[in-house]
């Protein structure tokens, strides 16, 4: 007899504890669906986030992103692609400033002397290698061209991380 009420109490327990471990999702409230609404005009445009209703920081916004492993992928990808943007963006920057002023400094009356060509008072236009400014033209089309690559992958995983974390609601 003692045996059989020690091993109902043994499985009694078990199966409690096994029931324990059976964690069931909490059904995720529709009022948490982030929600952009974009307000502005021209280049002052820009977008709020309301969640139920209410206004959200971008630093909100950022952590509820974060905190579902799906969209916190996603947004990694955004921000690291946007970064790389900014920083092609930089470099264009950079480069076509060099262009102009190479071009600048090599055109053909920077070094214009006076002097006699054929017996004629005349100018004399020195010979100026261009090769530098046509170099730095092509790295400036091609920081430009990656700066938009970049920052249009950003916008489009931001999105997918808005979608991805909207997708439980739903």
């Amino acid at each position: 007899m003692k045996n059989l009420i020690t091993i109902t109490i043994l499985l009694l327990s078990a199966s409690l504890l096994t029931k324990a471990q059976d964690t069931t999702k909490v059904k995720a409230q529709p009022d948490s669906v982030i929600k952009m609404i974009p307000f502005g005009e021209g280049k002052h445009s820009s977008y709020l986030f309301t969640i139920g209703g209410k206004l959200q920081t971008p630093e909100d916004i950022k952590i509820r992103l974060l905190s579902y492993a799906p969209s916190a992928a996603e947004y990694s990808i955004a921000k690291n692609s946007a970064t790389w943007g900014y920083i092609s963006w930089a470099g264009f920057g950079a480069s076509s400033i060099a262009a102009v002023i190479v071009f600048a400094t090599h055109n053909k009356h920077t070094g214009e002397t006076t002097g006699f060509v054929n017996g004629q008072p005349a100018f004399i236009y020195q010979h100026h290698s261009q090769a530098g400014a046509y170099i730095l033209t092509g790295v400036a089309t091609a920081f430009l061209t990656s700066a938009i690559i970049n920052l249009v992958k950003a916008g489009k995983h931001g999105n997918r991380a808005l979608k991805l974390y909207n997708q439980r609601f739903e």
